[in-house]
């Protein structure tokens, strides 16, 4: 007769690190909390982008008259979402790229 190995008759104190399902919860938390923010983020900057070229384009807004509309909104709106200050940083640094791109079409049209 053979002999058969007796199960451990114990709890497993320490569960195996491969399952996901024993991950830490703040680990857990932080990974969506990021998620979350990389989603707003992302979000922001295709409304902030898409909005003012809309407005510029095809709506004939003057664009500094959009550029500040859009700049005060993104402001808000990262206030409202709590983004914070690197959001702010954000949308006063697209805003100073768009006032430089602007300044480049002007010269290139006093070029023509």
């Amino acid at each position: 007769m053979a002999h058969a190995e007796t199960a451990p008759k114990g709890p497993i104190v320490t569960p195996p690190a491969h399952t996901d399902a024993y991950m830490d919860m703040s680990a857990r938390r932080a990974n969506w909390r990021g998620f979350g923010t990389l989603t707003a983020w992302s979000s922001m900057l295709i409304l902030l982008v898409v909005g003012y070229s809309v407005f510029t384009i095809t709506m004939g807004v003057p664009w500094i008259g959009a550029m500040i509309g859009f700049a005060v909104f993104g402001i808000l709106a990262g206030l409202l979402m709590n983004l914070g200050g690197a959001w702010i940083a954000t949308v006063v640094g697209l805003c100073v790229l768009g006032v430089f791109i602007e300044i480049l079409i002007w010269l290139g049209g006093a070029l023509l």
